[in-house]
């Protein structure tokens, strides 16, 4: 099943957001970065290529 998400920055602070899209390994293999989003300023938000699948995750984090 896809769920898609919307993450926002929503500090008016100078904080910028980092969103990592991740795809799980295959076989044991590594996990694999898929995309990275800059959310570099207040109310800047993900897009529809935002989305959680059985297979992916996300790793939101302060830049």
């Amino acid at each position: 099943m896809t769920k898609r998400v919307r993450i926002e920055n929503a500090d008016t602070a100078d904080y910028k957001v980092v969103v990592e899209i991740w795809d799980k390994g295959q076989n044991g293999g590594p996990d694999v970065l898929a995309k990275t989003i800059n959310l570099d300023h207040p109310t800047a938000m993900t897009g529809d290529d935002c989305y959680l699948t059985s297979t992916r995750y996300l790793v939101v984090k302060e830049a």
